[in-house]
């Protein structure tokens, strides 16, 4: 385990964003290469990496990922950190085709997938979308996310939603600027960026009562230039919507957009809106979390079913579109420092128990 641990050292010293892992991704290669896949694939997904371990006799392809991307949190003279624990979920992976290099599945096929830009919710997209997938397409696909909060080492399951979905929406209203001693020949959305935060504001209260979880949340909001010679033409306003029901996520995100669009029209501005960092909520098939419950007990680890999905996102639900899927948590200590903490480091003690539980899918999943 020493080499894994260091392995994740290197990554985390090494640490990039979404969509820029090009150091990380070396790192990696080099550390696979030695394993001798029988399939290795260096730049799927842009920066993303498969290697492949088959089996003697046919059977399913499972596929296990981990991500591998940072965040725009600074740590020391860097400007991005691994405070969400990606270093330790690709040393987790590194760490399974270690052993997979040693021991092949049985049957079928095992693929280990190291996933770029998990965070801005585009690196599952991005690998499904390359052509290069056709190669790797899964039967089953599995992944983890370590939980602070939680005993170390317990794994923390839930048939259904695991995660919920989310997206940031954006919504822009233009007018006619003016002179700041003449606001009156201009056309400003002052009033509509004003009436609308009141609007969002009640409507996120009302959201709170309603089941399953659905979410609205401004993040930002944007009114003119910097200037004081300016009256303003230009207004935004940023919302996150979150849901553990991917239609309700999308139910909300076209009653905000119509709403806006009818205010828009009504007052004469133009209007446009887009949609960034859409992850769809992470839907565990009951199949696969009893796989995973029936692996943690051969190893006799500690499993808890959670009664509510986590708020967070994932982007590993992408991967339902393609094949049924589990997710699953592993507790890294109840009083480690929550994810996304600016001084969050990822507990190296849970890496065997990752690997261990990767490893005993792998054998598990049958023709």
């Amino acid at each position: 385990m020493r080499d894994i641990i260091e392995l994740r050292h290197v990554l985390h010293e090494n640490a990039e964003l979404s969509g820029q892992e090009v150091k990380t991704n070396e790192i990696l290669n080099a550390f696979l290469e030695k394993l001798n896949p029988d399939e290795h694939i260096r730049n799927i997904g842009r920066h993303g990496i498969a290697v492949v371990f088959k089996g003697k006799e046919p059977g399913k392809r499972i596929l296990i990922r981990g991500d591998i991307d940072a965040l725009n949190i600074p740590e020391g003279d860097r400007h991005c950190s691994h405070r969400c624990g990606h270093d330790g979920h690709a040393a987790i992976i590194a760490g399974l085709a270690q052993r997979l290099s040693e021991r092949r599945p049985e049957r079928g096929e095992v693929v280990l997938l190291f996933q770029p830009a998990e965070e801005t919710g585009q690196g599952a997209r991005a690998v499904i979308a390359d052509p290069l997938f056709e190669r790797v397409k899964p039967d089953v696909a599995f992944a983890l996310h370590n939980i602070p909060g939680y005993p170390k080492n317990r794994i923390l399951l839930r048939k259904g939603c695991f995660a919920a979905g989310s997206l940031g929406l954006k919504l822009s209203f233009d007018g006619v600027t003016a002179h700041a001693s003449q606001p009156e020949t201009g056309h400003s959305p002052q009033h509509v960026l004003s009436a609308l935060i009141d609007i969002f504001g009640k409507k996120a209260e009302m959201l709170r009562i309603e089941k399953p979880l659905t979410m609205m949340t401004m993040t930002h909001a944007i009114l003119g230039e910097e200037t004081f010679g300016v009256a303003p033409a230009h207004a935004e306003i940023w919302l996150t919507l979150r849901s553990f029901d991917n239609d309700k996520l999308q139910h909300l995100t076209a009653d905000v957009v119509q709403l806006c669009a009818m205010v828009a029209e009504k007052q004469g501005f133009q209007f446009s809106s887009s949609i960034h960092e859409a992850f769809p909520a992470t839907i565990n098939t009951d199949e696969q979390v009893e796989m995973i419950s029936a692996a943690a007990s051969a190893l006799r680890l500690d499993c808890q079913y959670l009664d509510e999905p986590f708020r967070w996102s994932e982007d590993f639900g992408r991967f339902a579109e393609v094949c049924p899927i589990g997710m699953f948590g592993l507790g890294c200590g109840e009083d480690h420092l929550p994810l996304h903490n600016p001084d969050y480091v990822f507990e190296d003690e849970i890496i065997e128990t990752g690997i261990n539980i990767f490893e005993k899918l792998a054998f598990l999943v049958k023709s």
